[in-house]
């Protein structure tokens, strides 16, 4: 898929279900998608943010975000300005 404009492509992934110290977390105090880091899949060439590039793991603004169907999986096109975090 080919990003027009400053758009980019966002893949969603699974949340972690452990913490780096190794403590499994219950479905409670799992975090909430709005923490979730999404996979970079393709910029448009416009895009503003020149660190975000594909392979990438962001922090983004998940409400701003167009849902779509990405060769079977879950995916957003979301405008640039609203990746707030490069993992």
């Amino acid at each position: 898929m080919k990003m027009l404009k400053n758009y980019v492509l966002v893949a969603e992934v699974e949340k972690e279900t452990t913490t780096a110290g190794g403590i499994i977390l219950s479905a409670d105090a799992q975090l909430d998608k709005a923490s979730k880091p999404g996979l970079v899949i393709a910029t448009g060439p416009q895009c503003d943010i020149k660190e975000v590039k594909a392979g990438d793991r962001v922090y983004l603004q998940w409400n701003e975000s167009m849902p779509i169907n990405h060769e079977g999986q879950g995916a957003v096109i979301i405008e640039d300005k609203y990746i707030k975090a490069v993992i």
